[in-house]
């Protein structure tokens, strides 16, 4: 097997509607489901045809989430194309710490943010 057969296709709006309703059920829940809302969001952003961007302002953190978006897609075609792969996984483990050291120095950070 080559990897996971599509069963549905979605329209953009449907698609869309699926993202909004995702972030409403995170709100209702005042948040407290945060790792079911990053999950769900995770598995659409994987299936999100690429000509489907998501639109960043130019400035200051276009760079940055350029590159999530970049790590995002590595991430899905892992799971679907070599899952266990040790060899890659700690390759793109690599881009991932750097995307993560670029994320905790972004500019603008407020003195309530914590370091991790």
């Amino acid at each position: 097997m080559s990897g996971p057969e599509p069963y549905a296709v979605l329209t953009r709006q449907q698609w869309q509607l699926l993202n909004d309703t995702i972030a409403d059920l995170c709100g209702a829940a005042g948040g407290s489901r945060e790792d079911l809302h990053d999950l769900a969001v995770g598995v659409l952003e994987t299936c999100r045809p690429e000509h489907w961007t998501t639109l960043v302002d130019d400035g200051t953190a276009r760079p940055l989430w350029c590159r999530a978006y970049e790590i995002i897609g590595a991430l899905a075609h892992l799971a679907d194309a070599a899952p266990h792969d040790a060899r890659q996984i700690r390759r793109l483990s690599v881009d991932v710490r750097c995307l993560a050291e670029h994320m905790r120095d972004f500019p603008g950070r407020t003195s309530d943010t914590t370091d991790v």
